[in-house]
């Protein structure tokens, strides 16, 4: 199991667009949950494979401008998927949002490729000695520029390997019509959330 110290996460989440700022605003609210978490300035807070899949669909429906109340209820309700996400058994999410009674509202769909943290967690995975290791204090050697260095390889080789807005489309098109796409049916994640 992947155990990455907060500060290198840091470097890692950079590579979609996550602040510093957001990261420690999911870890308060509890939207993102670390795997060990201390208390205090300086204590070490530890974030694991699970982690990784909380940063991306916050920030993802963070980005969609969804309140934080509806990111944490979202994020809630698929982490039971994510056992098959880790090990790629799954790599689309389709999250469908129910009208509350007496709501009207036409049913919206929101379709998430899981690709890119799967990748970032292979990537983790390749680079275990220099992502892994928990070091503090103030290093002999510079860790932090390696470390750096590495987080800035892995999300180039991840800018590489994103989805086209010619692949976004077609998904998007897809699920309007009703098709099935390329997807299949195990490979897909569907969850339903009341609107509210």
């Amino acid at each position: 199991m992947l155990q990455v110290q907060l500060g290198k996460a840091i470097d890692l989440f950079a590579g979609w667009g996550v602040r510093q700022k957001d990261l420690s605003r999911f870890l308060e609210t509890g939207v993102v949950k670390a795997s060990l978490s201390g208390r205090g300035k300086g204590s070490l807070r530890l974030l694991d494979e699970r982690s990784v899949y909380d940063v991306y669909l916050a920030h993802t429906f963070h980005e969609l401008g969804l309140s934080p109340r509806r990111i944490a209820k979202i994020v809630e309700n698929v982490r039971p998927h994510y056992s098959a996400w880790i090990t790629g058994k799954q790599k689309w999410l389709i999250l469908r949002f129910r009208p509350t009674r007496g709501e009207v509202m036409a049913p919206a769909t929101i379709r998430i490729d899981l690709s890119q943290p799967l990748l970032l967690l292979r990537h983790c995975e390749s680079e275990k000695e220099e992502v892994a290791p928990i070091r503090r204090g103030r290093p002999k050697d510079d860790w932090r520029k390696r470390f750096r260095e590495t987080a800035d390889a892995i999300a180039r080789e991840m800018r590489e390997a994103r989805i086209t807005e010619e692949d976004i489309d077609e998904a998007v098109s897809d699920v309007r019509s009703g098709r099935s796409s390329h997807a299949g049916k195990g490979e897909t994640a569907v969850v339903t959330i009341t609107a509210r």
